[in-house]
């Protein structure tokens, strides 16, 4: 009954706050006579209860009729100054009713500039379909059927899956980046992915990219096919990790909640088919794995120190991964040595994934590498805006930097930190951990500047903030608090489509 009372009360204030009733009239008029000045009218209008005045032209005033009892309307007509009145009965002493408009309010900035109706926010329909299926596989989790957590929790991935090939994000719809700009010319394209050579800070997916064009012809449409394609591959590869990890941890509850968690996260509306590349360095198996490697000193701990690896690879923000791991490793509860062998196998199999590839490029593919973006870093400055690559760099403490960050944590999921210490007392290593882990993700989202604003630099957002499945895989472990995470999340994919569609975000060239 209550759950009942509680949804009865969101549809009215949803209703409350799309539907606006307007009252107007009745709008009646009146002719003064030649000997009313400004302040008699004043006087009489306060008398008659005329409101809202607008001058019609001579002596005549057009007003909104406050009073409409019979005396008040019989002692204005009949009143001496009063020379004429319209739309009003002077015989029986009435005016119309008024009319009533009930239409629907204009929707919210930025959903105003992009939406004529309500009805055409199903171009949001993504992140209908997150939201269902991560609240479907928080549902199942309380289920004490193992066989019921799985299959729901696989179906609901499915689903996903086959909804980002038939219903994916669209680049017209928003910006992703420089992902239409690389794709519009043979050239352009050959530049920016494995065609000439290899852009170190994200060789592997750009050798992907190369490799998918030369597939697919290399003709002027396969650049837009290549990207098309990895972005697919991208979706299963989530999908794939995600079950991997649940089918591992046994489809626990604990488990279940932690893939709910992700899919609920904005970060998983770049799986549904963004064609930049930098969300490309998250994995949703890397930080379990980890996490249970650090506490039992086990082969997982490599199986993360890969997949984190693997991330760098796709792009080089996956470092920030790599270096959490390390921080985790040196909080775990172990001892020192302890603490120290298993940074250095975090270390040794996370650099092999993340470097192992640059023989292929030089010795297979024969092409050279380039540092690309990598040749510099872009940096927020603290106290002073800079111009930088043409484009102002907002600082961190200004109203500029402040309203990005806040906006930035939203997006991403840092609000979860913020109780994640409450799980202290029952299970202090995992937080001791996931805080440590966290560190290099908090201190990176902060002073990171996405050059062209965060309206166009999406995948780099999310991509330099891998500590949500750590502060995820924490809240997992309590079931009241995953509600709480969840709707946190949840709320964040307004964030992400006010930043995704408000050009206000989008950081535009000087000149």
């Amino acid at each position: 009954m209550k759950k009942t009372w509680i949804a009865a009360a969101l549809v009215v204030v949803a209703v409350a706050a799309l539907v606006d009733v307007r009252t107007s009239g009745p709008r009646v008029a009146v002719r003064w006579g030649p000997g009313v000045d400004a302040a008699a009218r004043a006087g009489l209008e306060e008398r008659y209860s005329l409101r809202n005045g607008e001058p019609d032209g001579g002596t005549t005033w057009r007003y909104d009729l406050g009073d409409r009892s019979r005396d008040n309307i019989r002692d204005l007509v009949t009143d001496a100054a009063v020379e004429d009145t319209a739309a009003i009965d002077r015989e029986a002493f009435t005016v119309p009713s008024p009319t009533i408009r009930v239409a629907v309010r204009p929707l919210p900035y930025p959903f105003s500039d992009r939406f004529d109706s309500p009805l055409q926010l199903w171009q949001l329909h993504q992140s209908l379909w997150l939201l269902l299926a991560g609240a479907s596989v928080l549902a199942a989790s309380r289920a004490t059927s193992v066989r019921l957590r799985r299959n729901t929790t696989v179906a609901a991935l499915i689903v996903v899956g086959i909804l980002g090939v038939t219903l994916p994000l669209s680049p017209a719809f928003v910006r992703m980046g420089d992902a239409n700009q690389s794709s519009e010319t043979r050239l352009a394209f050959g530049r920016y992915a494995g065609v000439y050579e290899i852009r170190y800070e994200a060789h592997l997916s750009y050798a992907l990219l190369g490799r998918l064009d030369h597939l697919g012809g290399a003709t002027t449409e396969s650049p837009v096919r290549a990207q098309i394609v990895l972005a697919r591959a991208a979706s299963a590869w989530f999908l794939i990790c995600a079950l991997a990890v649940a089918a591992l941890e046994r489809w626990s509850p604990m488990i279940v909640r932690y893939v709910a968690l992700a899919v609920l996260a904005p970060s998983a509306l770049l799986y549904l088919g963004w064609r930049e590349v930098g969300y490309m360095s998250l994995n949703v198996a890397a930080y379990p794995l980890l996490a249970r490697g650090l506490r039992d000193g086990g082969w997982r701990l490599e199986a993360g120190g890969v997949l984190a690896g693997l991330g760098a690879a796709f792009h080089a923000l996956g470092l920030v991964s790599i270096i959490g791991g390390w921080l985790a490793a040196l909080a775990a509860r172990a001892r020192a040595a302890d603490r120290v062998g298993r940074l250095l196998r975090i270390a040794a199999w996370g650099t092999a994934a993340y470097l192992g590839w640059i023989a292929v490029y030089i010795v297979v593919l024969k092409l050279p590498i380039v540092l690309g973006h990598a040749e510099r870093f872009p940096w927020r400055p603290l106290f002073v805006d800079d111009v930088s690559q043409g484009r102002v760099n907002a600082a961190i403490f200004s109203a500029i930097g402040a309203r990005d960050l806040a906006m930035t944590a939203w997006v991403v999921g840092a609000p979860l930190l913020l109780v994640a210490v409450s799980l202290w007392r029952e299970h202090a290593d995992e937080v001791r951990m996931a805080l440590a882990y966290t560190l290099a993700s908090a201190v990176f989202v902060i002073c990171f500047w996405p050059i062209q604003g965060l309206n166009e630099e999406m995948d780099l957002l999310v991509a330099a903030f891998p500590a949500l499945y750590a502060l995820a895989w924490v809240w997992a472990h309590d079931a009241r608090r995953t509600n709480i995470a969840a709707a946190l999340l949840a709320s964040g994919h307004y964030a992400f489509w006010r930043v995704t569609l408000d050009p206000q975000f989008r950081n535009a060239p000087l000149f």
